[in-house]
């Protein structure tokens, strides 16, 4: 065994010279369990998935709980946890827009362009009121929560009506962003079906 002033060094030579270096021991961050342990989770709770079951897109209430599983089945922790999903899943849907904006392949197509960056105000729109139903779930205050949900899904919906400026955008119009805006928008329709369940 050798040992040096300035770090310590086991060397260990039955065959071949093996060395360690001692070092500090700290404290690993918990590592989140595997998405798939958490959609198991939460499909396999009976409660959240009679809850589920009563929305109009039992599956996808499923997959947007199980991140943000936290193992409690009250109404009002799981309108907690779907906002939450809602909120990051918008913060999402914010960066891919941004993202597109820059995109080369949209440089001669000033229109698109111009949409992408005007998504940036009504996500952040969506953001506050999803902030501001997630502050009033403590006091169950189940009207403002489903007030500003319902405003979070005008939100998107209005995103999207900007490239064609009407209700059905047409093929040649359609939002770049259309499929994640309805996805959006059926997490929304959730949770106002599971908030319903709150009166």
């Amino acid at each position: 065994m050798e040992l040096t002033n300035k770090k310590t060094v086991l060397c260990f030579r039955p065959v071949l010279a093996i060395c360690v270096a001692s070092a500090p021991i700290t404290a690993s961050s918990p590592v989140p369990p595997p998405i798939s342990q958490s959609l198991t989770a939460a499909s396999s709770d009976p409660q959240i998935k009679s809850l589920c079951a009563k929305t109009e897109y039992p599956d996808l209430c499923l997959t947007t709980i199980a991140p943000f599983f936290n193992g409690k089945t009250d109404i009002a922790s799981v309108v907690e946890m779907l906002i939450k999903a809602g909120t990051e899943q918008t913060k999402q849907a914010n960066a891919t827009a941004t993202k597109m904006a820059a995109d080369p392949k949209y440089a001669d197509d000033p229109k698109t362009i111009s949409g992408l960056k005007g998504c940036y105000e009504m996500y952040d729109d969506a953001l506050d009121n999803m902030q501001n139903a997630m502050d009033t779930i403590p006091v169950y205050d189940i009207g403002t929560i489903e007030t500003m949900v319902s405003a979070a899904i005008t939100d998107y919906g209005t995103y999207d009506d900007g490239f064609t400026q009407q209700p059905n955008p047409v093929p040649d119009g359609v939002s770049p962003m259309v499929d994640i805006n309805e996805n959006l928008q059926n997490i929304g329709s959730i949770i106002l079906a599971i908030t319903d369940l709150m009166h």
